[in-house]
């Protein structure tokens, strides 16, 4: 029974959650330096930039497939109260399984540098915390928005939610593989180091309850539960009482009740026709490579990320077998229940004196499949295809990314850059469109534009920026010409011209 209240009090989460998860940045632009290399870390090597120090980057999100959201609240009237009752939501007709996320994601101090023409380093640090409901289904999510009202039986209902909170340490490495005039290959590798703060689960892929009547027998209104095969745990549950910014901060130097490592992997391919026109004679009379400027005609880019895991073995409750059968909860066991008493509440409500207890649990993060194409259409212009597949199985324990997919056309140049993400979000289930604008250092924007227009119903609503410190590439002071050049390997790149 824990399970249909806790989905309940995690949908109450959510507008504290709003000011506390991950979103992603779909541009793929040649100047995003590190926030780039979360979504493929051989992006630091051969990049426009030499030098970057991130500053501060974060995003913020709250996104679910269930219901549109029609009240008075907005990212421009953040001080009118956000209202998740019934009467400001309206459903989506659909009988696919539901996901709910909300969380904040705030990267830096971070450090990119470039060591030498074929080679990059990159330390970097992120805090990442996100409230997710998955699997969750249509008559459940329905009885909690009701706040469980409805009389009947629901049975085969599923759902899947979890809370974390973890800091990052990353260090990123960067090289040229291959060079050959034509054909350009980069690779990247990402070594992590995860501080975990707080996390906590509750799944179930068939449980079947019934709400009865209040009777005189009882003189209250009950849910009955027929059969319940769950899993719950938590570790730290008061580190998401109050997520804001000195929250963040105490968390990337302080430590938690749980650890563990992980990997970025990457490689970037570019198919470079013309390099003849890249090359430039110095004011020494020297032949180099332009490294100010994209050279592709096209780049396909592969990266696995967040390959790993963070183990809780501190204050860590886990009970991963609860079965229940025939067994009955009050209205008064559910009202009230709260970010402060909802342990107590849910091990009375499932009985947990009676199952086997465990002190340790496994969260997993976000591990994804991260696929792009770019196109240099004519001068600035730009077009991407990216796709991002979640590789965490319906049921895991730990923080998620929700798979999308998007086209994004882009106007970029070293100091301007404006793109407009058409994107499916949320399992490739909503359609999202968004506004991405960099002014030299400053970066700001949003994937799902929706929630900012007064006339939209959204389905949730985003926002990033990032301000960085950075050093671009020189531009070159006179063509070599537009002749292909020969394998760049058997001629060393500052090598005087051949009179």
């Amino acid at each position: 029974m824990i399970n249909f209240r806790l989905c309940g009090l995690l949908l109450t989460l959510l507008p504290g959650s709003l000011s506390a998860q991950q979103l992603f940045n779909s541009t793929r632009s040649n100047y995003s330096g590190l926030a780039g290399a979360t979504w493929n870390p051989a992006n630091i090597v051969d990049n426009r930039y030499f030098f970057q120090l991130q500053l501060v980057s974060f995003d913020a999100h709250a996104t679910n497939t269930a219901y549109r959201y029609t009240g008075p609240w907005s990212p421009q009237n953040s001080s009118a109260q956000l209202d998740l009752t019934k009467e400001f939501l309206t459903r989506r007709e659909s009988d696919k399984p539901k996901l709910f996320s909300a969380g904040l994601n705030v990267r830096g101090p971070g450090l990119m540098v470039r060591i030498s023409p074929t080679q990059s380093v990159a330390f970097s640090t992120r805090v990442r915390t996100a409230v997710q409901g998955n699997a969750v289904s249509e008559s459940f999510i329905q009885n909690a928005v009701d706040k469980f009202k409805s009389k009947g039986r629901s049975a085969d209902n599923s759902f899947n939610m979890n809370l974390n909170a973890f800091s990052e340490y990353d260090l990123t490495y960067g090289r040229v593989i291959i060079d050959k005039s034509l054909h350009f290959l980069k690779a990247g590798v990402t070594a992590k180091r995860y501080i975990g703060f707080g996390s906590g689960y509750l799944r179930s892929d068939n449980a079947d309850y019934q709400i009865i009547d209040k009777t005189a027998a009882t003189g209250d209104t009950i849910v009955r539960i027929n059969n319940l095969n769950a899993a719950f745990g938590y570790s730290n549950p008061d580190a998401f009482d109050n997520v804001d910014a000195d929250q963040v901060l105490k968390w990337l130097t302080g430590g938690g009740p749980g650890g563990g490592w992980g990997a970025d992997l990457g490689v970037v391919y570019e198919y470079r026709p013309n390099m003849g026109q890249y090359r430039y004679i110095d004011k020494k009379g020297v032949d180099r490579l332009d490294y100010s400027r994209n050279k592709y005609l096209y780049r396909v880019a592969v990266s696995v990320t967040d390959i790993g895991y963070i183990r809780y073995k501190e204050n860590a409750t886990a009970f991963n077998n609860i079965k229940t059968t025939k067994s009955g909860v009050s209205e008064a066991d559910l009202e009230g229940i709260d970010i402060d008493n909802y342990e107590a509440r849910l091990n009375k409500i499932l009985r947990t004196d009676k199952q086997v207890r465990e002190n340790e649990f496994v969260a997993g993060v976000p591990t994804a499949l991260n696929v792009d194409v770019d196109y240099h259409v004519y001068k600035w212009i730009y077009a991407n295809a990216s796709v991002s597949q979640n590789l965490r199985g319906n049921y895991a324990v730990g923080m998620r990314n929700f798979s999308y997919a998007s086209v994004t056309p882009r106007i970029e140049s070293k100091w301007l850059e404006v793109a407009t993400p058409l994107s499916m979000i949320n399992g490739y289930q909503t359609f999202a469109y968004g506004l991405m604008l960099r002014l030299g250092p400053l970066v700001v924007g949003s994937n799902d534009l929706g929630a900012y227009f007064d006339s939209s119903s959204p389905y949730g609503f985003n926002g990033y920026a990032e301000l960085s410190f950075a050093l671009a590439n020189g531009g070159y002071k006179k063509k070599r010409g537009t002749q292909r050049l020969k394998d760049s390997s058997s001629k060393k790149e500052d090598a005087a011209p051949k009179k």
